[in-house]
């Protein structure tokens, strides 16, 4: 962004890139083609601190090299990191291709990985770290998470705290809480007590600059509206569409 159109406005605005704070983290899937992303960037770049390719299946088989590296190239244009979402790396690590998985990160031009377990069995502490700092080796930046994608159990404060905390000392950058723990609790725009207590908990514990709140698909835009009024406006989202 340069000039403002209307200088008679103060309006509160985050701090320049890079920042901690008040990421977001913009979903691309895969109907976005180049020429839309490129005029659509010209207007949002200043806003967007990464962009994660979130239709997995086209990620992972049906769009070609040729064009992943086209578009991971507009968004280099712009300066904004992207990243495949986790269930790529969850088939790697099911089917022990892992190493090159990572390996080929770069080549299609993603400057980052999602390490995630949230569609499979829970991957063990130390295998979990090991793999943070696999991905670390081959140049990548690290984003997990916490909570299951298609769990009915709530989110546990002290285990989401300890695996955050473990998730950035071994080199993640930010770990989010999935969309389907939020859903849960915001049940409808009538988030329970006990949720809200939990979420809490788990900021107070792990820090706001850690955790980045999966806002969407579902219950999209109630969710981000509560997390706003709970925890303000540096709070990091992901799972942001173009709308």
């Amino acid at each position: 962004m340069t000039t403002p159109a209307f200088g008679c406005f103060k309006i509160p605005t985050a701090m320049p890139k890079p920042r901690k704070l008040r990421w977001t983290v913009f979903s691309d899937f895969s109907h976005i083609p180049c020429g839309f992303l490129e005029d659509f960037l010209e207007n949002f770049a200043d806003v967007i601190d990464q962009a994660k390719h979130g239709d997995h299946v086209a990620t992972m088989g049906r769009l070609s090299a040729e064009l992943l590296i086209k578009k991971n190239n507009v968004y280099r244009k712009f300066g904004i990191p992207v990243f495949p979402g986790g269930i790529p790396f969850e088939l790697a690590y099911l089917q022990k291709q892992v190493e090159p998985y990572f390996a080929r990160l770069p080549e299609l031009g993603f400057t980052g990985v999602e390490i995630s377990a949230d569609s499979i069995p829970p991957i063990p502490r130390d295998e979990r770290t090991r793999l943070i700092k696999l991905a670390r080796k081959y140049g990548l930046q690290v984003f997990t998470e916490v909570g299951e994608k298609l769990g009915e159990t709530a989110i546990a404060a002290r285990e989401a705290i300890d695996t955050i905390k473990a998730d950035v000392e071994a080199g993640a950058t930010k770990v989010a809480i999935e969309n389907n723990d939020l859903e849960h609790i915001y049940n409808g725009g009538k988030p329970s007590a006990d949720g809200q207590r939990t979420i809490a908990e788990i900021v107070k514990g792990a820090g706001l600059e850690n955790i980045a709140f999966e806002v969407g698909p579902n219950a999209w835009p109630g969710i981000a509206m509560w997390v706003i009024r709970e925890f303000g406006g540096d709070i990091n989202v992901e799972n942001v569409g173009p709308d």
